[in-house]
């Protein structure tokens, strides 16, 4: 064999061998379209959504194939229920026999950290910095998304989904009826005590307007939906209390300490407690549905419900109707101690939305497929479906909802049965500027109140960015050890809550036991785990 020879011989077989399992195929270079000039099927696990007909059929798909020049082979599991791990996607990951890509599971960080530590998930470092052409444009457009996707060990082992929704940032609101405020002659509250004083005013007169003076509720709060909890809103003129990534804590300087044995927490379990006491929420406020809430605010004749905590007017209202119209954001809240402030959350990012097999024979192709995703049309299509029929690109003059230039006009409704796009199960890019880009579909555009008053009521008393603990991820041993305390620290924290709130227990004479039992229950090492996966993944180097 000649030294010519010998020499491309090596370097075919070091191609080869690069990536355990790949096989030689031609890639086009980054960013380039259609990904290979040969032809290549990967094996792809969606999880389905109630929205999307068929994955195989759908418009999207036929689409993205011819685009990336990569035919799918697809499995679709049902969707998950509860908010645990898809019980599909488990029994996958429990047999080893992993397709090429596995799509729309949001696996958690520290998921991904124990599979790729086990050689499930394929490092994907390399590959971002050799093709990664779109993922490369999202970490120069949102600088927070890198350090969130990264494992404790350095590895990347998923793509995320991106989406940044301003008004989410924020999603800690109380909102109030503004005609039962007009009705009443009352201005909007902006401390503790103009809210209490307001409620009570509800409480008394005939603030709905139809007749009858005793048929207000002034507030009420809920189990579940988007932030409808008593403990959200209503606890930050007291003590920073978020309902993100990391309840009960929060952080300053980098140090993390637990909320609920403070003063703080102790002031504004007093001010709940003096609410109940006035007769201004019932108890069922502690245990009822969000829909109960809803049905007080649908109420045929007239609003029953003067205020409540959610997270928008979709929660308690139908967006079809017109109740919605009559509720409006309430500023944050000044406290007696002149502490005003925001819950703030911008780590838009849902990770491992596209994880890739470590035993591909087609790596290079699978995460230029999934890098694919975060193109500005492929996010589009695979949000809103096909361009000119759900979605087009703006006209000269049209107004985005931020008040310039719009980017894009939305021509259908999201949230039906369809079959042209794969509703936000894939990655997907959509920063605060291609969001804040949809036309203005009109003067009452929930999105354009939504934005208006986010800017104005929320964003001015935004908590500091660098005292927002981000979403973090731990080791098995961490995960395992917090899942444990978890269970019965936030068990007695919501018990005592409740206790305190409703009078059952005295803020003053049992405070100290309730601080005790936290100890006993081991607060001090959950607080320490905590702060010990910060400090792996964002501590000074």
């Amino acid at each position: 064999m000649s030294k010519k020879l010998f020499a491309l011989f090596l370097v075919l077989v070091l191609a080869l061998v690069m990536i355990p399992g790949s096989v030689a195929q031609e890639v086009t270079p980054a960013g380039e379209y259609p990904i290979t000039t040969e032809p290549v099927t990967l094996k792809v696990l969606i999880q389905g959504h109630a929205i999307v007909e068929d994955f195989r059929t759908n418009a999207f798909t036929e689409w993205y194939m011819e685009k990336t020049g990569v035919q799918l082979e697809i499995e679709v599991t049902p969707p998950a229920s509860g908010g645990g791990m898809n019980e599909a996607l488990s029994l996958v990951l429990a047999s080893g026999d992993l397709p090429d890509i596995i799509l729309g599971f949001d696996i958690p960080l520290s998921t991904l950290s124990v599979y790729g530590s086990q050689g499930l998930f394929l490092p994907l470092n390399d590959l971002i910095d050799q093709y990664g052409f779109h993922i490369q444009e999202v970490y120069e457009g949102s600088p927070l998304v890198e350090p969130l996707i990264m494992s404790p060990d350095g590895n990347i082992y998923g793509l995320p989904q991106v989406n940044e929704c301003y008004h989410c940032y924020y999603s800690q609101r109380l909102y109030i009826n503004q005609q039962w405020l007009d009705n009443l002659g009352l201005e909007m509250p902006q401390t503790t005590e103009d809210f209490f004083n307001v409620l009570v005013a509800f409480k008394e007169q005939d603030a709905n307007g139809n007749g009858d003076p005793n048929d207000e509720i002034p507030f009420a709060a809920a189990a579940t939906g988007g932030n409808t909890n008593l403990d959200g809103f209503l606890m930050n003129p007291f003590v920073y209390s978020e309902q993100f990534n990391n309840r009960y804590l929060m952080m300053e300087d980098g140090v993390i300490a637990p909320a609920i044995n403070t003063e703080g927490w102790r002031e504004g379990l007093r001010y709940l407690n003096q609410m109940y006491q006035a007769g201004l929420f019932g108890e069922e406020s502690f245990t009822q549905e969000h829909t109960q809430m809803r049905q007080l605010i649908e109420n045929e004749s007239a609003a029953l419900l003067g205020a409540l905590p959610a997270h928008n007017p979709s929660v308690f209202a139908s967006i079809a109707g017109e109740r919605w119209k009559e509720y409006t954001a309430v500023p944050a809240l000044e406290g007696p101690s002149g502490l005003r402030q925001a819950a703030y959350n911008p780590y838009a990012v849902s990770s491992g939305r596209c994880v890739i097999s470590a035993n591909t024979a087609y790596p290079e192709i699978a995460f230029r497929f999934c890098d694919g995703f975060y193109d500005r049309e492929a996010t589009l299509r695979s949000v809103f479906g096909l361009p000119d029929e759900q979605w087009r690109w703006a006209e000269d003059g049209e107004i985005g909802l931020n008040g310039e230039p719009a980017i894009w006009r939305r021509l259908s409704t999201f949230g039906e049965l369809q079959n042209v796009h794969w509703a936000q199960v894939n990655p997907s890019y959509r920063p605060n500027h291609l969001r804040l880009g949809e036309a203005q579909r009109g003067p009452e555009d929930l999105e354009v109140r939504l934005y208006s008053e986010t800017k104005e009521r929320m964003e001015p008393y935004a908590r500091p960015l660098g005292d927002v603990i981000p979403p973090l991820s731990f080791t098995l041993e961490q995960a395992t050890e917090l899942a444990d305390l978890e269970l019965s620290l936030e068990d007695y924290i919501r018990q005592m809550e409740a206790e305190f709130v409703l009078g059952r227990a005295d803020l003053d004479s049992g405070w100290d036991a309730y601080v005790s039992t936290l100890d006993t229950l081991g607060l001090a090492r959950w607080v320490e785990i905590h702060q010990e996966a910060y400090d792996t993944q964002f501590g000074a180097e």
